[in-house]
C-alpha cells in the first residue's frame, strides 16, 4: 500500500475547504465531529481541522495548555486569521458575553421547562400554603433547586 507524502496530505487538507463569501470563513466541506468541528486523517492521526490549519500557517505546534479560539464563532472555519490561541477561561469569557452558553431548556441536565418554571414562580407568590418542598414534590426536583429558580440563581434569563 502507498502512503501519502506530508506535501500529498496537505493539499488533500487545502482543498477540503471552501471560502463563505458572506462570512469570510474557510469552511471545512469534509467529516465533522459531533461538535462540528472539521476533522481530517494526518501523519496517522484523526486531528480537528482548525487545528492543523492553525499549526501549519504559523509553522509550529499550538502552545502548550492554550487552545484555539474562533474570532468568528464557526466551528467548520478553519481559516488561520480567524484563530487565535487563549485560555479556557478567556474561551468561556467569550461565550458568555456573546450568550452562547446552553441554558434553561437547552441546557442538557435540564429537567424543568420554561413553562414548568414560570408556573413554579407563580404558584410560590400567589398561593398562602406553598412551599418550596411541596413544588419539589410536584415537579420532581429537588427543594434547593426551587430555591435557586425562586432567588433567581437559575434560569435568570426568564
Amino acid at each position: 500500500m502507498k502512503t501519502r507524502t506530508q506535501a500529498q496530505q496537505i493539499a488533500n487538507f487545502h482543498s477540503g475547504s471552501v471560502l463563505n463569501d458572506t462570512t469570510g470563513c474557510l469552511e471545512w466541506q469534509r467529516a465533522l465531529s459531533n461538535s462540528g468541528y472539521g476533522q481530517f486523517w494526518y501523519q496517522g492521526k484523526d486531528v480537528r481541522t482548525h487545528r492543523l490549519a492553525f499549526e501549519l500557517h504559523h509553522g509550529r505546534p499550538i502552545t502548550e495548555g492554550m487552545i484555539l479560539l474562533h474570532s468568528c464563532d464557526n466551528p467548520k472555519c478553519c481559516k488561520p486569521d480567524h484563530l487565535r490561541e487563549g485560555t479556557m477561561q478567556e474561551n468561556m469569557d467569550d461565550r458568555n458575553s456573546k450568550n452562547r452558553q446552553a441554558k434553561g431548556e437547552t441546557n442538557g441536565s435540564s429537567k424543568l421547562t420554561e413553562t414548568q418554571v414560570l408556573e413554579i414562580r407563580e404558584k410560590y407568590q400567589t398561593l398562602e400554603d406553598c412551599t418550596q418542598a411541596a413544588l419539589a414534590n410536584e415537579f420532581g426536583v429537588s427543594q434547593s433547586r426551587i430555591s435557586d429558580i425562586i432567588n433567581n440563581k437559575t434560569w435568570n434569563h426568564i
